[in-house]
């Protein structure tokens, strides 16, 4: 039987060998133009992959691209806002520091001191206390002794201290006692005697100003 199968093999090999060699060229042109055919649809399956792959590839670069392209936009317009607060920060700092050397730079208003003047309704300064302000009485009279104390032999000290403003007319007003004896006719006579004081009306660096005073009256036994 393997005999028999090994020459029947040999017998088709032999059989295939005579029937290529009796192929018309015709025959062998359409086995090569097959040949041909089948070749040229492999490149172009390959061309056709490689195509496809180099189009995904641009898509990819493309994709990129775009991508660095929003990331620039973003870097941009992040610088743009720092710029903007830096300038915003620059600008406050440089507002602060005018502020500062105008305050500095100012010239010192004595008027404004509420430590020594107190502007009224009328728009009139009055100064606090009569210290550092040049005035001059024209008339000044002393109080008497009162009569009561003298009735009763008072012995006491009998000093009153008072405080009194003087207009712009230089004259007393406003009277305040403020510590000593208030009995026995002192506080009355203290009373009767300022209201016969005068003053030249007061000025400070070229206004008209009111004044307050303070003063001690010592009371002598005549």
């Amino acid at each position: 039987m393997t005999k028999f199968y090994l020459f029947s093999i040999v017998i088709h090999f032999i059989i295939i060998g005579i029937g290529i060699k009796n192929l018309t060229p015709q025959e062998l042109k359409f086995v090569e133009k097959k040949n041909i055919i089948v070749s040229v649809q492999n490149q172009r399956a390959i061309s056709s992959s490689q195509k496809v792959n180099t189009n995904k590839k641009l898509n990819e670069e493309v994709e990129k691209k775009e991508v660095e392209k929003k990331e620039t936009k973003k870097e941009k317009v992040f610088k743009k806002v720092k710029t903007e607060e830096l300038k915003t920060k620059k600008n406050i700092k440089k507002q602060e520091i005018i502020k500062e050397v105008k305050k500095e730079s100012k010239v010192y208003n004595e008027f404004e001191d509420k430590n020594r003047f107190i502007r009224g309704r009328d728009g009139v300064f009055t100064a606090v206390s009569s210290e550092g302000v040049e005035f001059e009485i024209i008339k000044e009279i002393d109080p008497n002794y009162p009569i009561r104390a003298k009735k009763i032999g008072y012995k006491g000290s009998g000093n009153i201290k008072v405080k009194f403003l003087v207009d712009l007319n230089g004259e007393v007003s406003e009277i305040v006692f403020l510590a000593g004896e208030m009995g026995y006719g002192f506080k009355e006579e203290v009373e009767k005697a300022l209201k016969y004081w005068k003053f030249k009306p007061i000025k400070y660096k070229g206004k008209g100003i009111k004044v307050y005073f303070e003063k001690e009256f010592k009371f002598r036994v005549r």
